[in-house]
């Protein structure tokens, strides 16, 4: 008698809702499934019967035919160690709108796997983004060397400026940081009298 379909495809659908790593589950499938095939074909003896050992042979049999269905869910040989992440990285630039689940079936790898590669992304981007300023940074800059270039300027009238320029507040903020520009109160008093200067 050959373990049931139904049980094999219950004892599938279990370690697959676990979201192992391919090669975590088809090491388990290898140490769970010939001990429960060889015990679902071995007849149970009589009582008072001797029990006769299991052939060598039938094992290595049962596992030469659970080959294929492991196959699927270990990496090919000829594939490299973090080929994985990389193809979860591909699918990740591929679909950035996608949910981790839905990018982990089309990279067929674990979410973990996705997770990991999103994650890796997120801080290459920061990493570029803090080696060098942005355009959106650069012309801001520049924005404000030219709104202050002949003194100092209300910060309102300037906020006014960027805005039908197209540049953001925060934008505005970071650049007024990183240019070092001088906030002054003039004597006029009120939140209009606040200035901005360039420095020196």
């Amino acid at each position: 008698m050959m373990l049931p379909g139904s049980d094999l495809a219950e004892i599938v659908t279990n370690l697959v809702g676990l979201r192992l790593e391919p090669i975590t589950t088809a090491a388990v499938l290898g140490a769970v499934l010939p001990p429960l095939l060889r015990s679902s074909e071995t007849p149970t003896p009589a009582v008072g019967q001797p029990q006769s050992k299991p052939r060598s042979a039938a094992p290595r049999r049962k596992r030469e035919k659970s080959g294929p269905r492991l196959a699927a869910a270990a990496p090919a040989a000829d594939e490299p160690t973090d080929g994985p992440r990389q193809r979860a990285r591909a699918a990740l630039a591929a679909n950035p709108d996608a949910t981790l689940t839905a990018v982990a079936k089309l990279a067929k790898v674990s979410r973990s796997t996705v997770v990991n590669a999103r994650d890796e992304l997120a801080a290459e981007a920061r990493k570029r983004r803090s080696g060098e300023p942005s355009e959106r940074q650069d012309r801001a800059q520049r924005f404000l060397r030219e709104q202050l270039g002949r003194g100092p300027k209300r910060v309102s009238d300037v906020e006014e400026a960027a805005a039908k320029a197209h540049i953001d507040i925060q934008t505005l903020e970071h650049a007024r940081d990183d240019l070092g520009i001088v906030t002054t109160r003039a004597n006029t008093g009120g939140v209009h009298a606040v200035q901005w200067s360039l420095p020196g």
